[in-house]
Protein backbone atom coordinates (compact mmCIF):
# COMPACT_ATOMS: atom_id res chain seq x y z
CA UNK A 1 0.00 0.00 0.00
CA UNK A 2 2.85 2.19 0.94
CA UNK A 3 4.72 1.38 -2.58
CA UNK A 4 1.70 2.58 -4.17
CA UNK A 5 0.82 5.96 -2.66
CA UNK A 6 5.03 6.68 -3.42
CA UNK A 7 4.13 5.58 -7.24
CA UNK A 8 0.79 7.76 -7.36
CA UNK A 9 2.34 10.84 -5.44
CA UNK A 10 4.97 10.40 -7.92
CA UNK A 11 2.94 10.46 -10.95
CA UNK A 12 0.73 13.87 -9.19
CA UNK A 13 4.41 15.50 -8.68
CA UNK A 14 5.62 14.55 -12.43
CA UNK A 15 1.93 16.14 -13.59
CA UNK A 16 2.36 19.15 -11.31
CA UNK A 17 6.18 19.92 -13.17
CA UNK A 18 4.71 19.03 -16.79
CA UNK A 19 1.81 21.70 -15.74
CA UNK A 20 4.07 24.04 -14.36
CA UNK A 21 2.12 24.13 -11.13
CA UNK A 22 4.80 22.02 -8.83
CA UNK A 23 6.41 25.24 -7.31
CA UNK A 24 3.08 27.03 -5.87
CA UNK A 25 1.05 23.50 -5.35
CA UNK A 26 1.28 22.30 -1.29
CA UNK A 27 0.86 18.77 -1.11
CA UNK A 28 -1.00 17.23 2.34
CA UNK A 29 -0.87 13.59 2.84
CA UNK A 30 -2.88 12.68 5.77
CA UNK A 31 -3.68 8.48 6.46
CA UNK A 32 -6.61 6.69 8.00
CA UNK A 33 -6.41 5.35 11.65
CA UNK A 34 -3.87 1.85 11.86
CA UNK A 35 -5.61 -1.54 12.26
CA UNK A 36 -3.17 -2.37 14.66
CA UNK A 37 -2.36 -5.51 12.16
CA UNK A 38 -2.78 -7.42 15.21
CA UNK A 39 -0.59 -5.51 18.25
CA UNK A 40 -2.27 -6.16 21.27
CA UNK A 41 -4.20 -8.93 19.94
CA UNK A 42 -6.98 -6.35 18.01
CA UNK A 43 -7.98 -5.40 14.67
CA UNK A 44 -9.71 -2.26 13.70
CA UNK A 45 -9.14 1.37 14.93
CA UNK A 46 -11.87 1.60 17.83
CA UNK A 47 -9.82 2.12 21.04
CA UNK A 48 -7.84 4.85 23.14
CA UNK A 49 -4.40 3.53 22.48
CA UNK A 50 -1.59 5.51 20.48
CA UNK A 51 -2.33 2.69 17.53
CA UNK A 52 -5.71 4.09 16.98
CA UNK A 53 -5.58 7.26 17.94
CA UNK A 54 -2.62 8.79 15.76
CA UNK A 55 -2.19 9.20 12.31
CA UNK A 56 0.76 10.16 9.60
CA UNK A 57 0.44 13.87 8.81
CA UNK A 58 3.19 15.20 5.69
CA UNK A 59 2.68 18.95 4.47
CA UNK A 60 4.80 19.36 1.89
CA UNK A 61 5.06 23.17 0.82
CA UNK A 62 7.67 23.85 -1.85
CA UNK A 63 7.03 28.00 -1.49
CA UNK A 64 8.67 27.61 1.86
CA UNK A 65 12.09 28.38 2.87
CA UNK A 66 14.23 25.12 2.67
CA UNK A 67 15.32 25.90 6.41
CA UNK A 68 11.57 25.03 7.09
CA UNK A 69 11.58 21.70 5.62
CA UNK A 70 12.31 18.09 6.94
CA UNK A 71 11.15 19.55 10.25
CA UNK A 72 9.30 17.55 12.91
CA UNK A 73 6.96 19.62 15.11
CA UNK A 74 5.15 18.31 18.24
CA UNK A 75 2.39 20.15 18.17
CA UNK A 76 -0.86 18.46 18.60
CA UNK A 77 -2.20 18.38 15.18
CA UNK A 78 -5.95 17.35 14.34
CA UNK A 79 -7.62 15.88 11.03
CA UNK A 80 -9.86 18.82 11.69
CA UNK A 81 -6.78 21.37 11.42
CA UNK A 82 -6.70 20.14 7.42
CA UNK A 83 -9.70 22.40 6.35
CA UNK A 84 -8.84 25.43 8.04
CA UNK A 85 -5.01 25.31 6.81
CA UNK A 86 -6.14 24.47 3.31
CA UNK A 87 -8.15 27.84 3.26
CA UNK A 88 -6.06 29.90 5.04
CA UNK A 89 -3.05 28.25 2.28
CA UNK A 90 -5.43 29.24 -0.24
CA UNK A 91 -5.87 32.69 1.25
CA UNK A 92 -9.63 31.98 1.93
CA UNK A 93 -11.02 33.67 5.26
CA UNK A 94 -11.60 30.49 7.75
CA UNK A 95 -15.23 30.51 9.04
CA UNK A 96 -15.65 30.93 12.95
CA UNK A 97 -17.31 27.58 12.98
CA UNK A 98 -14.17 25.24 12.28
CA UNK A 99 -13.25 23.68 15.00
CA UNK A 100 -9.68 23.15 13.71
CA UNK A 101 -7.07 25.15 13.26
CA UNK A 102 -4.77 26.64 10.70
CA UNK A 103 -1.46 24.80 10.60
CA UNK A 104 0.34 27.30 8.49
CA UNK A 105 1.84 29.14 11.45
CA UNK A 106 3.83 25.70 12.56
CA UNK A 107 4.71 25.18 8.91
CA UNK A 108 6.38 28.50 8.55
CA UNK A 109 8.36 27.42 11.92
CA UNK A 110 6.72 30.05 14.70
CA UNK A 111 6.17 29.10 18.01
CA UNK A 112 2.62 29.01 18.79
CA UNK A 113 2.64 29.55 22.77
CA UNK A 114 -1.50 28.82 22.48
CA UNK A 115 -1.63 25.58 21.07
CA UNK A 116 -3.82 23.12 22.36
CA UNK A 117 -2.11 20.76 25.06
CA UNK A 118 -5.20 17.52 24.84
CA UNK A 119 -7.88 17.29 22.82
CA UNK A 120 -11.14 14.72 23.05
CA UNK A 121 -11.82 11.69 21.36
CA UNK A 122 -14.25 9.25 21.37
CA UNK A 123 -15.69 5.54 19.86
CA UNK A 124 -19.65 5.83 19.72
CA UNK A 125 -19.86 3.55 16.94
CA UNK A 126 -23.20 1.20 18.16
CA UNK A 127 -21.38 -2.05 17.61
CA UNK A 128 -22.24 -4.49 19.69
CA UNK A 129 -18.52 -6.09 20.16
CA UNK A 130 -16.52 -2.97 20.74
CA UNK A 131 -17.70 -0.55 23.66
CA UNK A 132 -18.30 2.80 23.87
CA UNK A 133 -15.94 5.54 25.04
CA UNK A 134 -14.98 9.01 25.24
CA UNK A 135 -11.44 10.30 26.45
CA UNK A 136 -8.41 12.49 26.89
CA UNK A 137 -4.92 12.21 24.92
CA UNK A 138 -2.61 15.00 26.83
CA UNK A 139 0.63 15.82 26.01
CA UNK A 140 1.80 13.51 28.61
CA UNK A 141 -1.43 11.18 29.83
CA UNK A 142 -3.95 9.31 28.04
CA UNK A 143 -7.73 9.37 29.71
CA UNK A 144 -10.42 6.71 28.44
CA UNK A 145 -13.47 6.18 29.88
CA UNK A 146 -15.35 3.07 28.69
CA UNK A 147 -19.41 4.50 30.07
CA UNK A 148 -21.15 1.53 28.82
CA UNK A 149 -19.40 -0.96 30.99
CA UNK A 150 -20.72 -2.86 34.29
CA UNK A 151 -18.96 -1.08 36.24
CA UNK A 152 -17.64 1.50 34.21
CA UNK A 153 -14.40 0.95 33.47
CA UNK A 154 -11.51 3.71 33.03
CA UNK A 155 -7.83 3.92 31.65
CA UNK A 156 -4.87 6.31 32.40
CA UNK A 157 -1.93 5.93 31.20
CA UNK A 158 1.56 8.02 31.37
CA UNK A 159 2.87 8.22 27.70
CA UNK A 160 6.22 9.36 29.61
CA UNK A 161 6.79 6.57 31.81
CA UNK A 162 5.10 3.65 29.50
CA UNK A 163 5.20 5.03 25.85
CA UNK A 164 3.47 1.42 25.14
CA UNK A 165 0.85 1.95 27.17
CA UNK A 166 0.48 -1.31 28.92
CA UNK A 167 0.20 -0.22 32.06
CA UNK A 168 -3.58 0.85 33.47
CA UNK A 169 -2.61 3.35 36.61
CA UNK A 170 -6.18 4.13 37.27
CA UNK A 171 -6.04 2.31 40.46
CA UNK A 172 -2.85 3.45 41.52
CA UNK A 173 -3.09 5.70 44.59
CA UNK A 174 -0.46 7.68 43.59
CA UNK A 175 -2.12 8.84 40.11
CA UNK A 176 -5.86 9.62 42.00
CA UNK A 177 -5.23 13.52 41.48
CA UNK A 178 -4.34 13.14 37.61
CA UNK A 179 -7.10 10.59 36.85
CA UNK A 180 -9.67 13.42 38.39
CA UNK A 181 -8.20 16.10 36.50
CA UNK A 182 -8.58 13.56 33.20
CA UNK A 183 -11.77 12.86 34.07
CA UNK A 184 -13.13 16.41 34.46
CA UNK A 185 -10.97 17.87 31.69
CA UNK A 186 -12.60 15.21 29.56
CA UNK A 187 -16.25 16.19 30.67
CA UNK A 188 -15.01 19.81 30.27
CA UNK A 189 -13.87 19.12 26.19
CA UNK A 190 -17.21 17.03 25.97
CA UNK A 191 -19.43 19.72 27.04
CA UNK A 192 -17.51 22.08 24.38
CA UNK A 193 -18.28 19.62 21.31
CA UNK A 194 -21.89 19.35 22.38
CA UNK A 195 -22.51 23.24 22.42
CA UNK A 196 -20.59 23.88 19.22
CA UNK A 197 -22.74 21.23 17.61
CA UNK A 198 -25.95 23.24 18.10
Amino acid sequence: MLSGIDRVIGRLRNELEKQGLADNTVIIYIADNGYYMGDRGFAGKWSHYEQSLRVPLIVYDPRLPKTNRGIVRDEMALNIDIPATILQLAGVKIPTRYQGRSLSPLLQGKHASDWRNDFFCEHLMDIPEIPKWEGVRGKRYVYANYFEQEPVYEFLHDLETDPDQLVNLEADPKYREILAAMSKRCEELKEKMEFLKK
